[in-house]
């Protein structure tokens, strides 16, 4: 497989051929159709602080994924080769680190992962948005529906409408007001 290498803060990423991986048990591999470069990775590149997150070096970095299922290791029964799946940027096995953090990520044409890091995309929705749901779309999510409880039908006011912020909303005939501090925003109240 190739991808593209981080060593460092403040140096190049590097292009690099590795042995394709296996799926081993309980994981998989996909073919990456799609990666999201996220604000982790933009700072792990030049602020030398992240470099006690990415301990894992040299790594393929992005955890932004999205692609089809290639390989099925023994005992994953929930996934077969030809699937279309994303995947989760935060490991469900308690260590909080995935793709592009404990092992290579997205910025490759390959990655193996758990299975239960993994879920199935929509035939509706392209590989691009699922890499960018994957972690701003869970940020959203977790937000407002988990942590603040929001639900359809509910007025919501959300404070900073950026890229985050405009990202998800919690369904029909809910009413959110919103704000913006960049001069170019003119949001205001939107009915969904």
């Amino acid at each position: 497989m190739k991808g593209w290498e981080f060593t460092t803060t403040n140096a190049p990423l590097r292009l690099v051929e590795k042995e394709n991986p296996k799926a081993t048990a309980g994981r998989i591999v996909i073919d990456v159709k799609a990666a999201g470069l996220c604000h982790s990775d933009v700072s792990g590149l030049t602020d030398e602080s992240w470099l006690d997150i990415i301990t894992n070096r040299p790594i393929i970095m992005v955890h932004e994924v999205a692609g089809i299922v290639s390989e099925v290791g023994e005992g994953v029964t929930q996934f077969k080769v030809g699937d279309r799946v994303a995947l989760c940027p935060v490991a469900k096995d308690g260590s909080g680190f995935g793709p592009g953090f404990a092992y290579d990520g997205g910025f490759s044409n390959k990655v193996c992962c758990p299975a239960e890091d993994v879920v199935r995309i929509p035939d509706n929705v392209s590989f691009a948005q699922a890499a960018a749901a994957t972690d701003a779309g869970m940020t959203s999510y977790h937000a407002l529906m988990r942590t603040g409880g929001a639900k359809a039908g509910m007025k919501v006011g959300i404070i900073g409408i950026g890229g985050l912020g405009q990202s998800f909303y919690p369904g029909k005939n809910t009413r959110i007001g919103a704000t913006s501090s960049q001069s170019s925003c003119l949001y205001g109240c939107m009915y969904t």
